[in-house]
């Protein structure tokens, strides 16, 4: 697939129908690599294209290591709903697969036109102009998309002082003082933070994520700092988790493992989504364990689903296509209303079994 050109598909959407306004939005209960994919190009439109109006949305949902950087941006703030007037605009959806997982979707209906930018191999290839292409990352996509020399100055634009600065000059007039409420991150660093999350620190990294980052820790990103929004586990969060992990149900010869959580149990226990999440993930880590899955009531029959494996053994995205999930080989995931969710259970284990009996 040849490279995507950002700069030429952003101008060329923009000036079509003489727009000044970019909404960028990712999907729903936004991860680090939906969050630095939005705050990404947030700041590298903002530095590139100084007419431009930006709006980055990320629902509130956010990871907590993600959140906690995000909040103290100082340049923009995307927990907060943009308020569109009567002029039209562009919409920017990151890592997204489906319309129906838009974070903010109203805000899509509502664009005169619309870039899709994503890695998930379910996209169903909405929008105006869609980039999707397979790889560990959304926001390792957005590196190699975006115009080297811009990004350099986007990475540099966050510490520039202003033309003419002085000691008396005006606080609200200064780019040296609006920039001293920023948290020094600029695209570079949140595209990073993407890459880091999306890769477990690296541990699914391939060839392409390792040269991304190594061309952006050139650019001044302080990777420590950056690996510290994987780190926020208190130990109450380390107890209920290993309560969790202490529950898991071990399946077909032991090489498939699930934790079930339901409503009356998350309610008892105080077990939320964030608790769960990474359950799946550290099962499939296990040597002995092939496939890792959360089965977990998010509200009355509501029910989010997480799926990991090493891609091989067996291709959880494929798994999950007769069930309207999906996502990547190694990683997908489900969110389904259902009366029998212990029938979801056994119907996805006898289609782990179908797949496997394929493959052998």
């Amino acid at each position: 697939m040849e490279q995507f050109a950002f700069n030429s598909a952003f101008e060329h959407m923009m000036e079509k129908d003489h727009l000044t306004t970019v909404v960028i939005l990712a999907h729903i209960n936004p991860d680090g690599d939906a969050a630095g994919s939005v705050m990404s190009l947030a700041h590298y439109i903002r530095s590139n294209y100084p007419k431009v109006r930006v709006l980055p949305y990320l629902s509130e949902k956010l990871d907590k290591g993600p959140k906690q950087k995000v909040l103290k941006d100082g340049i923009f703030h995307p927990f907060e709903m943009p308020e569109m007037g009567e002029d039209p605009y562009a919409v920017i959806v990151c890592d997204t697969a489906t319309m129906e997982r838009i974070a903010g979707k109203e805000l899509y209906d509502g664009a005169a036109a619309s870039l899709v930018l994503d890695h998930h191999a379910s996209n169903e290839g909405y929008g105006d102009v869609n980039y999707t292409k397979i790889s560990e990352s959304c926001s390792e996509n957005i590196f190699y998309m975006l115009d080297r020399e811009c990004l350099e100055h986007a990475a540099a634009y966050k510490d520039k002082d202003c033309p003419g600065h002085t000691e008396t000059c005006e606080p609200e007039k200064c780019m040296r003082h609006t920039v001293a409420s920023h948290n020094g991150w600029g695209a570079a660093e949140y595209i990073y933070l993407g890459m880091v999350h999306d890769t477990d620190g690296f541990d699914r990294a391939d060839a392409g994520t390792l040269e991304a980052a190594a061309s952006l820790l050139h650019m001044g990103v302080n990777h420590k700092e950056l690996l510290k929004t994987l780190k926020t586990e208190t130990f109450d969060d380390v107890t209920k988790r290993t309560a969790l992990l202490t529950g898991a149900v071990r399946v077909m010869d032991g090489k498939v493992a699930y934790v079930y959580v339901d409503r009356q149990e998350s309610m008892q226990k105080d077990i939320r989504y964030e608790d769960i999440h990474p359950i799946s993930g550290r099962l499939r880590d296990c040597e002995d364990i092939e496939l890792g899955m959360t089965f977990y009531e998010e509200e009355e029959g509501l029910w989010r689903c997480s799926f990991r494996s090493d891609g091989q053994w067996i291709n959880v995205n494929e798994l999950l296509n007769p069930f309207h999930g999906g996502g990547h080989a190694g990683a997908a995931g489900l969110r389904t209303k259902t009366d029998q969710p212990k029938q979801l259970v056994q119907d996805i284990l006898e289609r782990v079994n179908l797949l496997r009996k394929n493959k052998d």
